[in-house]
């Protein structure tokens, strides 16, 4: 009795939860009255008070693939782990940007070389290419938001053959030459000159923070930069061109040799215009270049506009393959923009055609190959500026072209 009693009033003592304060009264049977449960409790709840996970974090949750969880691991990739290589950036590397810098370069270099009268509309598209990339790497390199890779990758392809060829031709301008650009570059062309010319120092710029150690300036994934490119990104943008000796000897050798053996032909065959002593216009090395192209188009073709544009591209998807191969399409603004950049030169490619269709069925090895070798298919007289055969209707003026024209340097 007295144990009996020694527990009733210890149970006494303990505070009692409300819960149990109703089981005892209700003599220790259950109740079916329940709290109020949380107003978030359950699925079908919308309430707006409720902090339901956000859709980013559901799809998140529910990665089911590896490609989905590259596609999140990519939006804000570390800089200490290089688990999955470099990820993409379309912006700057996706094949629509890359296949509009080459077709721009290429197509405008033509109008360069055969109708600069014409280079006013695509200059404009080139300047707007290059510049596009090369102001949207700097933002990018200042935000720490872009890679080593896409850095080098940017500069490259601003940095086109055609750009090499505009920057000559400001500064010859400058210097008082008289050029085939004069239309683009000539008297009053400052706010041209000026945007060729301020390329010089971005390209500068750009390719030295690339060279800075990761101490100084981190680029997006610096991991990468060691692992995967061996703390040497540039060099993947110009060794595969030499590798191409040591992975294809014969076809490099034999593409290099048949070159050269062309060049030295050409000379041979010119050997007495070229070392006339009383030609005393041209100095030797440039008449060892200006009369084989004058003489050789297609000699002046392969060297000027084929042949650099050939190894700049080489280098660029190369290297770009060998860092980075997950670069695809996709619907972006820039990519966008580099597509619709391309309009103007193709406009130009086309009105240009029907003049290269004629200058190719005239040159000299397509006569040799179509057995009329001293015949010319097309009686109209070529164009000394352009070497193109004339338009219809255009009247041709013997050395008009020689007062305009400073034919004594090889870029004229």
């Amino acid at each position: 009795m007295l144990k009996r009693r020694s527990n009733f009033a210890l149970c006494s003592l303990i505070p009692l939860a409300p819960m149990d304060q109703a089981n005892i009264i209700s003599g220790f049977s259950l109740t079916p009255n329940f709290p109020d449960h949380d107003p978030c409790f359950g699925n079908g709840n919308t309430s707006t008070l409720c902090q339901l996970p956000s859709p980013a974090m559901i799809n998140f949750l529910n990665i089911t693939t590896p490609d989905l969880y590259l596609l999140h691991y990519c939006a804000n990739p570390p800089n200490d782990s290089c688990a999955f290589g470099y990820c993409s950036n379309p912006d700057v590397a996706s094949p629509a940007v890359r296949y509009s810098t080459y077709f721009t370069s290429v197509v405008s270099a033509i109008l360069v070389l055969y109708s600069p009268e014409e280079l006013g509309s695509t200059f404009a598209a080139q300047i707007l290419n290059v510049y596009s990339l090369i102001v949207a790497a700097m933002i990018a390199i200042a935000k720490h938001n872009l890679t080593k890779l896409h850095s080098v990758m940017a500069l490259t392809l601003a940095a086109s053959p055609l750009s090499i060829y505009l920057v000559v031709y400001v500064f010859r301008t400058i210097f008082g030459s008289h050029t085939r650009l004069d239309k683009v570059f000539g008297n009053g062309q400052y706010l041209n000159r000026s945007l060729v010319i301020l390329l010089v120092p971005l390209w500068v710029g750009i390719l030295s923070f690339t060279a800075l150690p990761s101490s100084v300036w981190q680029f997006a994934q610096a991991a990468c930069d060691s692992i995967s490119a061996h703390n040497d990104v540039p060099g993947y943008f110009i060794i595969p061109f030499l590798i191409c000796f040591a992975v294809f000897p014969i076809e490099a050798g034999t593409i290099t040799g048949v070159f050269f053996l062309a060049w030295a032909t050409a000379i041979f065959r010119l050997r007495g215009k070229i070392w006339q002593r009383q030609n005393r216009l041209f100095p030797l090395l440039g008449r060892m270049w200006r009369q084989p192209i004058d003489h050789y188009p297609f000699l002046r073709f392969c060297t000027v506009i084929l042949g650099p544009h050939v190894i700049w591209i080489l280098n660029t998807e190369v290297g770009l393959i060998t860092l980075s191969p997950r670069e695809v399409f996709s619907p972006t603004y820039g990519q966008l923009l580099a597509i619709f950049v391309t309009v103007s030169p193709f406009i130009a490619l086309c009105m240009l055609l029907p003049r290269m269709v004629r200058w190719f069925i005239n040159l000299t090895w397509v006569r040799f190959l179509t057995c009329r070798r001293n015949e010319h298919l097309f009686s109209e007289v070529p164009d000394e500026e352009s070497g193109l055969p004339l338009n219809a209707g255009q009247k041709y003026e013997p050395g008009g072209s020689e007062e305009k024209y400073d034919t004594t340097s090889s870029h004229a």
